[in-house]
């Protein structure tokens, strides 16, 4: 730690669970490898949007979180009112304490409130999940992790992101529109694919934040199930323990569980920039585009599927 004068503050954005988590990640990684103090995040920026949108999760989530391992928001206060250098975004790396820029300042706040470019979004996460993931369990309430061991594993996890994202017409090309909703019909092709390698109709759960009556098409699916309403932080821990993910492109919801839960992961080809796995996995857990329409399925993902699906 630079001294005692040196905070750092996770300044989450109004955005979903995902988009919030991966400013929080990063800013607990940094104060990690330099020994800073962190300031309590504030989990519960009000947005309108997901009220008039009618989304079911309304992005409210300070009753899932215990700020007891942070330092009060009131010592950020503190440093502004002496006047403390303000660094937004750092590298995610160790302090250089000879920086002109850091000896100029008694005070110092690094302030990480801004999201890592799309194409790489886990980039200084990747190989740095076992932390992570411990400093997440250490911030969520205990009760909230007891609901969460209650829930059963999922077999095929599949994820099914409704919510802002664009609802595409029949002539739209997906692969030319960002932030929209990944095709129910990838979604059965997949499934049903994953259950011709496996050769047995493998249970699925659905986890989504849009309706029923939007999922009919899947559900309808033998051995499909939609999971129980839960908060979505319950959901995303419940999705992680999948022993196979289908995720929703462009969605960080999904990239969250692959991530925490390091399963094989499979996500649309036209969406799928980059993955969520560190060195010591990529080569033995599959991750990437997959459309049995259109290619061969690829051997690591046979194998994975086989290893945990075997009867």
């Amino acid at each position: 730690m630079l001294n005692k004068k040196t905070l750092v503050y996770p300044q989450l954005p109004k955005a979903g669970l995902g988009n919030r988590l991966l400013v929080w990640a990063r800013a607990i990684l940094f104060a990690q490898m330099n020994d800073i103090p962190v300031i309590e995040p504030n989990w519960s920026n009000f947005s309108l949007g997901p009220y008039l949108r009618g989304e079911s999760d309304k992005r409210y989530y300070r009753q899932f979180f215990d700020n007891k391992i942070y330092l009060s928001k009131i010592n950020y206060w503190l440093a502004i009112l002496n006047r403390a250098q303000l660094h937004y975004n750092w590298e995610i790396s160790q302090i250089n304490p000879y920086d002109f820029s850091i000896k100029r300042k008694d005070h110092h706040v690094f302030i990480f409130n801004q999201l890592p470019h799309w194409s790489d979004l886990f980039r200084d996460l990747k190989n740095n999940q076992p932390l992570i993931k411990q400093k997440l369990f250490l911030t969520i309430k205990p009760d909230i992790l007891k609901e969460i061991d209650k829930r059963s594993a999922p077999e095929i996890g599949v994820h099914i992101r409704r919510g802002d994202f664009k609802q595409l017409k029949v002539e739209d090309d997906f692969a030319k529109f960002g932030n929209a909703r990944t095709p129910l019909e990838w979604f059965i092709t997949t499934i049903e694919a994953i259950r011709a390698t496996a050769r047995y109709n493998v249970p699925v759960t659905i986890f989504s934040d849009g309706y029923e009556q939007e999922l009919f098409t899947i559900l309808k699916l033998p051995e499909v199930k939609l999971a129980e309403r839960a908060p979505s932080i319950c959901d995303l821990l419940t999705l992680s323990k999948s022993k196979l993910l289908i995720a929703s492109s462009g969605s960080t919801f999904s990239s969250w569980a692959s991530y925490l839960g390091q399963c094989p992961t499979l996500w649309h080809p036209a969406h799928f920039h980059s993955g969520v796995f560190g060195d010591d996995i990529g080569h033995l857990v599959y991750e990437g585009g997959y459309d049995p329409c259109s290619m061969f399925t690829p051997s690591l993902l046979v194998k994975n599927i086989e290893a945990r699906f075997h009867q």
